[in-house]
Formats: structure tokens, C-alpha cells, sequence
């Protein structure tokens, strides 16, 4: 059942990034992300790639200069909209309601998601490779700048300690996404959900004036 799950599974991926009411740059990170999820970034050529989207290589090369750009590619898209609706959710919390604990529970606790394994693919990357350690830093920094966008916000309205420098927050965050994405990679995000609200909860109000 499970082999044939993975059939249908693969499938439905190619024919999505074959879809031809995509444009090619799409559908080339598409294709991109379900190969690296299938098979790993050293796992994956770029002829794998470009089969599955239904170009050659050469296309390939047209849009993207490596294998690694993709992948930074794959990571901003995948975490575009995840990275956009905490933020979101942290721009609409009011304090002391355990919102943003929930949330924070929520992202560092269960299952890995495709943007945790694409991230660790890109960290194990990044620790030999100086291309893929830049692509990795600028895909994060658009996320955490999307989350800082919203702490500014928040501490500006009195939510959040305005002696607090935002450069040291900034890291703290970084160091928080990255963790949350081994800890679940590894299958180690399984702590009660109830008990990891309630320590998250220390830490956030931690953030409020004094």
C-alpha cells in the first residue's frame, strides 16, 4: 500500500510541474522541490530536474545558474507563505492572550514540513559550500525580515520592550527557525504540545515591557 501510495503520489508531482499554464520558471521549482524532497540534494541531477518539468537541461540553465540556486529557489518559495502567516498571526495578537505561544509551540513541535527538509538539505550544503551557505543566508533573511517587519510593529505599539535591540532579536528568531527545523527533521518534536505552549508562553511575555 505504501509503495503504491508513493506511485500515485509521483504521479500527480510530475504531472503538476508539467502543467502548461505554468510559466517555465515555475514550473522548474516545482519540479525542483519534489525531486529534492524524493531524493536529496546530492541525490538530485539537474537533469532530473529539468525531465521532470518537461525541459532539457539547457532550459534549465537559462533561469538558473546552479543546482544550489534552485534550491534557494525551492526554500524561499516554500517558505513564503509559511513565514508570511506567523508573521501575520504575530501582527494580530493582542498581549497576554498565548497567540504567539501557540504559534511558536505549533512551529517547533510535529512532523517536518517540505521547508524543514529543504532547509536541512540547505544547511548541510552550506557547511561546504560558500554559493550555497549565500543562498541560504539571503533565502532566511527574507524570512526573518518578513517576522521583523512585524516585531518592530508590535514593539512600537508598546507589545514588546522597546530596550530590546532588534538586531539580538533578529538572531534570537534565526537561531529559533533553524532549531525548530533540526528538532522535527530529527522526529524529536514530539514534547506535549500543552507543556511546550506553557513554556513558550514564559519566553514570549518575557519580550513585554518591564
Amino acid at each position: 500500500m505504501g509503495s503504491d501510495f508513493v506511485a500515485v503520489k509521483d504521479q500527480n508531482a510530475t504531472k503538476g510541474s508539467q502543467d502548461p499554464d505554468l510559466d517555465t520558471r515555475e514550473r522548474l521549482v516545482r519540479a525542483a522541490i519534489e525531486v529534492f524532497l524524493e531524493k536529496g540534494y546530492g541525490g538530485t541531477r539537474v537533469q532530473d530536474i529539468a525531465r521532470r518539468a518537461g525541459f532539457t537541461s539547457g532550459a534549465l540553465y537559462v533561469h538558473f545558474p546552479s543546482r544550489t540556486a534552485l534550491l534557494g529557489e525551492a526554500i524561499i518559495r516554500e517558505g513564503q507563505t509559511i513565514m508570511t502567516e506567523i508573521a501575520e498571526q504575530i501582527g494580530s495578537t493582542s498581549p497576554g492572550d498565548g497567540a504567539t505561544a501557540r504559534l511558536f509551540a505549533d512551529f517547533s513541535s510535529g512532523p517536518p514540513t517540505n521547508l524543514d527538509l529543504l532547509l536541512l538539505e540547505a544547511l548541510a550544503l552550506a557547511s561546504r559550500s560558500e554559493e550555497a551557505k549565500e543562498v541560504l543566508a539571503d533565502a532566511l533573511g527574507a524570512f526573518v525580515n518578513i517576522l521583523m517587519e512585524k516585531i518592530v510593529l508590535a514593539r512600537d505599539a508598546g507589545q514588546i520592550d522597546p530596550d530590546l535591540d532588534a538586531e539580538a532579536l533578529r538572531h534570537v528568531f534565526v537561531a529559533w527557525i533553524f532549531g525548530s527545523v533540526v528538532v522535527k527533521a530529527l522526529g524529536m518534536g514530539t514534547t506535549d504540545i500543552d507543556s511546550l505552549i506553557a513554556v513558550s508562553s514564559r519566553l514570549v511575555n518575557g519580550l513585554a515591557p518591564q
